[in-house]
């Protein structure tokens, strides 16, 4: 295994950690939210991001051996990724500013290439281990749900009872309410360096 597979391969393993690491980074060092309507337009994409993760832990049941395809799961196959890019597309969001394009341009490079590089992996991995357990049932699923973007068709076939899949207590058991909280801490943060300009 070379250099650059073995980083990846650490990353991959070790992203939760790494994720709060480079989150800190971004916002303490890069992020300089500018503007309150691109703040407010970037706090609620992030939201939506960090509402389709919650519901995804909590439809999720804990030490699940079957093929879980409801909820979020039946429009995209990683809807805790597609919450984690829409999180962090929130805070590039909050970020935008003309006066600051360079910097805007920079966070969104390295938010991408960050994503790209380590989340492209995790899940190439996660599918293969998918495709072991579950052969068939997986292809079937695979075929029909796409990876990361849903349909437009499934979005228009959205019923309520995807919602009522949700299961609180599954969702405290996964403790995604730590990803949540931290989720508001960063608009928080983010906030009080757009009102005080630091």
């Amino acid at each position: 295994m070379d250099t650059k597979e073995r980083i990846r391969s650490f990353l991959v393993r070790h992203r939760i950690y790494v994720n709060r690491f480079v989150i800190v980074l971004i916002a303490v060092l890069i992020a300089h939210p500018r503007n309150r309507f691109f703040f407010s337009l970037g706090f609620l994409t992030a939201l939506v991001g960090a509402l389709v993760r919650v519901w995804a832990r909590g439809t999720m049941p804990a030490g699940s051996q079957e093929l879980q395809t409801s909820g979020p799961y039946r429009f995209v196959r990683h809807p805790m990724y597609l919450g984690t890019a829409l999180e962090a597309a929130g805070v590039w969001i909050a970020c935008a500013s003309f006066s600051w394009a360079f910097t805007f341009l920079f966070l969104g490079i390295l938010m991408l290439s960050y994503f790209l590089f380590v989340y492209k992996e995790a899940i190439l991995i996660e599918e293969e281990t998918l495709y072991g357990r579950f052969r068939n049932e997986w292809l079937k699923y695979a075929k029909e749900v796409p990876a990361f973007a849903p349909h437009r068709e499934a979005l228009r076939a959205w019923v309520k009872e995807e919602l009522a899949s949700f299961h609180w207590d599954r969702f405290e058991h996964s403790k995604e309410w730590r990803n949540f909280i931290a989720f508001l801490g960063v608009f928080v943060f983010l906030w009080f360096k757009l009102v005080y300009r630091l």
